[in-house]
């Protein structure tokens, strides 16, 4: 008959069980958080409409650009749409 394992070594084979569901558990979280921040990062393309897809090659007399990802890019302008010229005021004190 073998003896019966110490309290020393249930405690290490306790131990050895719970860092090992610590690690586990961290490593499922850490996925958890990955998948939920890509499904809501607000530049993951989503096709919603099927309309969208087809349709973007008539309106090439627009002024926007599609690039290849899907993201619309203005006509580049800064300036402001107003057409007035803001005025600076330089003083010295």
């Amino acid at each position: 008959m073998s003896n019966p394992p110490s309290r020393i070594e249930e405690a290490r084979r306790r131990a050895l069980g719970a860092k090992q569901a610590a690690g586990a558990l961290g490593a499922a979280g850490f996925l958890a958080v990955l998948l939920l921040a890509r499904a809501s990062h607000p530049g993951h393309a989503q096709a919603s409409t099927p309309a969208s897809s087809g349709s973007s090659s008539s309106s090439s007399s627009s002024t926007s650009q599609s690039s290849d990802d899907g993201l619309e890019l203005g006509s580049g302008s800064i300036a402001p749409s107003s057409g007035s010229t803001p005025q600076a005021q330089t003083t010295v004190s």
